[in-house]
């Protein structure tokens, strides 16, 4: 199961270049995922003996330039997460893609938590991958479908979704045994 990729969907416009912003930021994306996950290993003693006695000169470069600045490099990412943000908002507002200009923010809220340079948040930036992959999925211009990871987000997509749409439906039947539907008849007139 591969890949598929139809790029003859992209229009030569402001798709084009959004496709092409969607690669970068998925590379960018998994560029800095890497660095946290050598960084976090990076701290384990016996990573960094073997690294100091199989390359003493990266061993030393990496801890006195990478590691001991590190919250400088991941913001340098956070930098461009940021302005792709704001970006990807503008646009947003211009084509009117949502009801009102402020619900962008709360529709893409994992972009803006994955920002945040703590620990446990700079994991959220792998739903990024996933929404830059889902995006270009609607697009038309890749098929996951037919790979594992498209089955796998797929499936607990579905999940999400039924168990959102029973607690509606819960919600709704309940509140009609209540004859609880905040809604009052009109008055008669006669």
């Amino acid at each position: 199961m591969k890949i598929k990729l139809h790029p003859e969907k992209l229009k030569l416009n402001l798709d084009t270049l959004g496709f092409i912003i969607d690669l970068f930021m998925i590379g960018l994306v998994i560029l800095n995922l890497g660095l946290i996950l050598f960084d976090w290993l990076f701290q384990v003693p016996p990573v960094q003996e073997f690294l100091a006695g199989m390359t003493p000169g990266f061993h030393a470069f990496y801890r006195d330039t990478i590691h001991s600045n590190f919250l400088f490099y991941d913001l340098c990412f956070v930098a461009v997460y940021l302005t792709e943000f704001v970006i990807r908002w503008i646009v947003a507002i211009a084509r009117g893609t949502y009801h009102r200009w402020f619900f962008y923010p709360f529709a893409h809220w994992y972009d803006l938590l994955g920002c945040i340079p703590v620990g446990s948040f700079r994991w959220l930036r792998i739903l990024r991958v996933v929404g830059l992959l889902m995006r270009l999925q609607r697009m038309g211009i890749i098929d996951l479908s037919q790979t594992w990871l498209g089955q796998t987000i797929l499936k607990y997509y579905n999940i999400v979704v039924e168990e959102i749409s029973d607690r509606v439906v819960i919600n709704v039947l309940s509140g009609a045994q209540r004859g609880n539907w905040g809604w009052q008849p009109p008055a008669s007139s006669h």
